[in-house]
């Protein structure tokens, strides 16, 4: 009797999580959107050098700023390193080659300094201090996690492990992921092919680590003739492909495909999919790491291993789809009920 009840306890919390219908906002000004993120009353969309506000009211643009350059309110970026936000502090931070920018939220400049190392990235405030991954060679290259002075000056490694490409033996594709969102002053990671988050406080002691089990979801050969494919023919991958191969693989997905904490909920999608209804799975934990629930939640794939660009916020899920055919971009939001 008990074990049919869970039964159709997981089943409602599969249904919860598809209940909800899309909104659909046409985004007739942009071209080809990078990355997006939501405070409580603003969404932050970057495209090339360009940063475009918007009301989270109305979706209606605020301003648009940014464009290529050294100078102030000037940023320079690369295929493999573009504008980086953070809009959790009062100020908005943008990250570009070489140096940190603030502004305020609605777009005025306030100053900006260079960095030592221009090879760190996705830097995020942590406490009086920053955390970053700097990718690091030797005899081997590394990808590390580490925390930073207010100059960004290295103060101490948090945790590291092997690059993804090692010169003469090709580029592993979905290895372990790395991702490290800082939310309340607590550092979330999740480096591992499990899906296991430790969670550290900003003298890096570690509060609790949260572990789920999940269905190992294995790489199928159509998954690897496909993630190949893209990378021979991508305008951003192709230049790269005879540097990068061999293409190699590992048998299963890592659990973990991203990781986002706001409204104090945890939500980790992993890599299970309804490929013919473009739905992907979600689990969703309190921020103590309770389980809440779990289930398939529509998520537009931009590439074989990469969705466009979306980002939760509040119980909502916003995405930037493109209409191919009509070259036209759309923002998707839906609630997570």
């Amino acid at each position: 009797m008990i074990k049919k009840m869970m039964v159709i306890l997981l089943m409602v919390l599969f249904i919860t999580l598809l209940g909800a219908e899309t909104k659909v906002i046409p985004m007739p000004e942009l071209m080809k959107p990078q990355l997006i993120l939501l405070d409580n009353s603003q969404m932050y969309v970057t495209e090339d050098t360009s940063i475009y506000i918007y009301s989270l009211k109305d979706f209606k643009l605020i301003k648009k700023f940014g464009k290529r350059g050294e100078g102030p309110q000037e940023f320079m970026i690369n295929p493999q390193l573009q504008l980086f936000l953070n809009v959790q502090t009062e100020d908005l931070m943008v990250q570009s080659i070489g140096k940190l920018s603030w502004f305020t939220k609605d777009g005025k400049f306030k100053r900006e300094a260079k960095m030592p190392n221009p090879l760190i990235l996705l830097i995020q405030p942590f406490g009086k201090n920053y955390v970053g991954i700097q990718f690091t060679v030797g005899e081997k290259r590394w990808r590390n996690l580490n925390l930073y002075d207010n100059k960004i000056n290295e103060l101490k490694n948090i945790v590291k492990n092997e690059h993804i490409f090692q010169e003469g033996k090709g580029l592993l594709i979905l290895e372990t992921q790395t991702y490290n969102p800082v939310y309340k002053n607590k550092l979330f990671i999740a480096w591992e092919n499990d899906l296991k988050i430790k969670v550290l406080d900003t003298e890096l002691k570690e509060l609790y680590t949260i572990k789920h089990n999940v269905e190992k979801q294995k790489i199928t050969e159509k998954n690897k003739k496909d993630i190949i494919h893209f990378f021979k023919t991508n305008p951003s991958t192709r230049d790269y492909y005879e540097f990068l191969k061999p293409i190699r693989f590992t048998t299963y997905f890592p659990a973990i495909q991203n990781l986002i904490v706001t409204g104090n909920k945890i939500y980790v999608a992993t890599y299970k999919s309804k490929d013919e209804e473009e739905e992907n799975e979600f689990i969703i934990f309190d921020i103590k790491g309770k389980f809440l629930k779990q289930g398939f939640i529509p998520l537009k794939m931009s590439t074989p291993i990469q969705p466009y660009p979306y980002s939760i916020h509040e119980g909502y899920l916003y995405q930037m789809v493109e209409d191919v055919d009509e070259e036209e971009w759309a923002l998707h939001v839906r609630e997570i009920k």
